[in-house]
């Protein structure tokens, strides 16, 4: 059966690279899940990339769903844009956005998108996905395992949430100045190597929750407008005109926020 979201990624890089599976589907197309139901990218931060993604949704009757303008005014401050269609079977598809994905260094998307030829299908590298990953979720860290694995064991030991592949790479002589590894290396045991990592979780996942704490809090005098507006009823370029409208009043571009707001909760 052929993947969709596959699919529409080779279509947004026909003419030229502009955008990588992400999130769930990548995981996918590392064959480290089966299936993941919405689409998720990292388009490339450009006005052409935008309007290449655009064109494409608009042939297929895409339809905005409340969220950021697909414009790079916002986009590089961070937010994300979403869509959905029905296709041919009458499968709703979901197709989400963002050019400045939270800890990946912006410098390295460049890079892949340098490398990369039109028309292919493209995906975030492992360990950029693994960045990504550090959400509140709990059962992206089983999946950053996974990822991890992927990697030379040099890289592997500074990103695995897997005590006992911690241990085996400690004991093959790799090392790191995390604390679980530290603790590995200290020969405190496995107990104390997953409390170290249960501990560097909940602190990943207090930082995830206070960014996406800050952007909720920012877009809702935005959202609250973009109700009114009907947009599963408004044709697609109409929609986008009328986001980008109301985004100008309504959605600051950039979002400050620390990761000492998640000491604070």
């Amino acid at each position: 059966m052929e993947n969709i979201y596959f699919a529409l990624t080779e279509a947004f890089n026909r003419e030229a690279p502009t955008v990588a599976l992400a999130s769930g589907q990548a995981v996918v197309f590392y064959r480290i899940a089966i299936m993941s139901k919405d689409g998720d990218w990292v388009i490339r931060e450009t006005p052409d990339a935008c309007e290449r993604v655009l064109r494409e949704l608009e042939t297929r009757g895409a339809r905005y769903r409340p969220g950021a303008p697909l414009d790079v005014r916002w986009l590089a401050g961070g937010w994300s844009s979403h869509f959905e269609f029905f296709d041919e079977k009458r499968r709703r598809i979901r197709c989400d956005f963002v050019s400045r994905p939270p800890r990946v260094p912006f410098a390295s998307l460049e890079r892949l998108f340098n490398r990369a030829a039109e028309g292919r299908l493209i995906a975030i590298d492992p360990e950029s996905l693994i960045l990504m990953k550090r959400t509140q979720r709990a059962k992206d860290y089983a999946v950053i395992a996974e990822l991890a694995a992927l990697l030379p064991p040099e890289h592997e030991i500074d990103l695995t949430t897997d005590p006992d592949r911690m241990l085996a790479l400690t004991s093959a002589g790799f090392s790191s100045n995390r604390p679980a590894v530290l603790a590995a290396r200290s020969g405190a045991g496995r107990r104390a190597v997953v409390t170290a990592l249960a501990e560097e979780t909940d602190m990943l996942q207090q930082q995830d929750g206070a960014r996406l704490a800050a952007y909720d809090a920012a877009a809702q005098p935005y959202l609250a407008e973009c109700r009114a507006l009907e947009l599963s009823e408004l044709p697609l370029r109409e929609a986008h005109a009328r986001l980008c409208e109301v985004a100008e009043r309504r959605l600051p571009p950039v979002i400050r926020w620390s990761t000492t707001d998640a000491d604070a909760q």
